[in-house]
């Protein structure tokens, strides 16, 4: 029996504008801007403010009446009224900046996928909070971005940036090898450093304070619920895991057809249009052009496979 190495898939990052996540960004500023109604507050809520939010924010007595009701319109409101309100400004504004930052990534990774992997995140977190404090009849107001921005975070976690191996001293003469290269711009080594790590430190930072924030100054109104968290980023990373397996397990058969979606991918980009870049990948890998259109077809849709 001969073994074959399994094909390497990589998912090819697009370098679309993220509108997706722009359209999120706007959803945040639309939701507290009717919160605030005539009245923006850098700090603390005011009256109307803290009326408006507990109309429109969790509370799982309130969710399990609309339920039994059936009224299925205002659930599909609530949520994500719920999903992204913000009591503050500060709030809003590191609810926005966190979104880009850990969203453009993925949505740039999972392409139109993104919009699935959002909605996932503003409703199904919540049936965790009412599974787990409506026997307890808990009146809290549950708000914010934390359960959707975790949810990104998940799916982000399987498409860790790749780490790049500096063999520039292999290059450098024997006697150079040891060279300090005095003249080199000082700054050119944190050009490329990845900081993902200090902004998933940040927004822990950031939710902590939140936390803090609701018992001291918002009380009777919460941000955080661990089982809710805790679903939210492996949710989001299954999701994201199932969305690359079904763009690359097909792959698994073989090697020419990766070769032939890599070819067709590439030539595409040269802006030529679909039947020309599947003549020109047939001729190129000596495939029937009617096996190259089947495995494209296969592929359309789904996430572009470098």
């Amino acid at each position: 029996m001969s073994y074959s190495a399994p094909v390497k898939v990589e998912i090819e990052t697009q370098g679309s504008i993220p509108w997706i996540t722009i359209m999120l960004i706007f959803g945040f500023v639309i939701v507290y801007a009717m919160m605030s109604q005539t009245r923006l507050e850098a700090w603390t809520p005011h009256m109307g403010a803290v009326s408006w939010m507990k109309t429109n924010s969790f509370q799982v007595v309130n969710i399990y009446k609309f339920f039994s009701n059936g009224d299925w319109a205002r659930l599909a409101m609530q949520l994500p009224c719920a999903s992204l309100a913000a009591f503050a400004t500060w709030q809003l504004g590191f609810n926005m900046f966190f979104i880009w930052v850990f969203g453009t990534k993925v949505e740039q990774k999972l392409g139109p996928a993104y919009i699935g992997l959002l909605l996932a995140g503003i409703y199904l977190p919540w049936a965790i909070v009412q599974f787990d404090r409506f026997p307890k009849y808990d009146d809290t107001y549950y708000y914010g971005s934390l359960y959707v921005i975790a949810t990104v975070i998940g799916a982000g976690m399987l498409f860790p940036k790749r780490k790049e191996i500096n063999t520039q001293w292999v290059k450098s003469a024997r006697g150079e090898i040891f060279n300090r290269q005095q003249n080199q711009d000082p700054t050119r080594k944190y050009g490329k450093r990845d900081l993902t790590q200090l902004w998933l430190i940040s927004f822990i930072a950031y939710q902590v304070g939140c936390y803090f924030y609701s018992i001291k100054l918002t009380p009777g109104f919460m941000t955080f619920h661990l089982g809710a968290l805790i679903f939210s980023c492996i949710f989001g990373y299954a999701m994201a895991w199932f969305l690359v397996w079904s763009a690359t397990g097909d792959f698994q058969d073989g090697a020419l057809k990766l070769m032939c979606i890599r070819r067709y991918n590439a030539v595409l980009k040269l802006d030529v249009g679909h039947d020309a870049a599947v003549k020109e990948t047939a001729r190129s890998l000596a495939l029937p052009e009617e096996r190259v259109k089947e495995w494209v077809a296969r592929q359309r849709g789904k996430m572009k496979i470098t």
